[in-house]
């Protein structure tokens, strides 16, 4: 009986013991998360670099008129690469067209796609698209060197490319406007020129 209360109070020692331990790491999950930057846009090392001038290309949009790209202009240019047959480009596009009409006044939204006509005017008519800038070709999409959809670019006023990337969701496609409102060159400039947060090993910290 004696070795039995032993042990069992040695249990109790060890399952306290581990509750502790757990909660000290659910506080060290919880200061990583703080530290974690946001999930960004997916990068894809090809063509030119973010911040750098965009490439200029003209192409003619779906009713014959010339769209510029990558040129000077009065308002910054979201460039969303899609297809009629890639079912993430749909998902996106009523976060596009929500982002297209809140920024109507800085920002321009243009429909970059290639291939079936009948295909690209269903799409239009499916998720009413009618009012947007489409370009339908193949030459902006090779100047800027797209492979996987659906991707994105967001050029500012002065021509140059601010970001870039994959998008296969919506926080991808929102993180390429936080270097914008961060005001800093990049995520990585704004992230790195925060202060660290300080180590209160001898003291109590309060997480916000």
């Amino acid at each position: 009986m004696q070795g039995l209360m032993i042990s069992n109070v040695l249990l109790w020692v060890l399952l306290i013991a581990l509750a502790f331990a757990v909660m000290g790491l659910v506080r060290q999950i919880g200061v990583l998360h703080g530290r974690i930057a946001p999930a960004g846009a997916l990068m894809v090392d090809k063509g030119v670099a973010v911040n750098e001038a965009a490439p200029q290309v003209t192409a003619a949009d779906r009713h014959g008129r010339p769209v510029n790209f990558g040129y000077a202009g009065e308002k910054n240019q979201l460039l969303f690469f899609l297809s009629p047959t890639c079912p993430i480009c749909k998902s996106l596009l009523p976060a596009i067209k929500s982002i297209a009409k809140q920024q109507a006044d800085r920002l321009d939204v243009v429909f970059i796609s290639d291939g079936d006509m009948d295909a690209q005017q269903a799409l239009i008519r499916e998720h009413k698209l009618d009012d947007m800038t489409y370009v339908v070709g193949p030459e902006v999409g090779m100047t800027y060197q797209i492979g996987k959809l659906p991707y994105a670019a967001l050029i500012d006023k002065s021509g140059t490319l601010r970001a870039k990337g994959l998008v296969n969701s919506r926080e991808h496609l929102d993180s390429l406007f936080e270097v914008e409102h961060l005001h800093s060159a990049t995520l990585q400039e704004y992230l790195n020129s925060q202060p660290q947060p300080h180590d209160h090993s001898h003291g109590h910290s309060h997480s916000h």
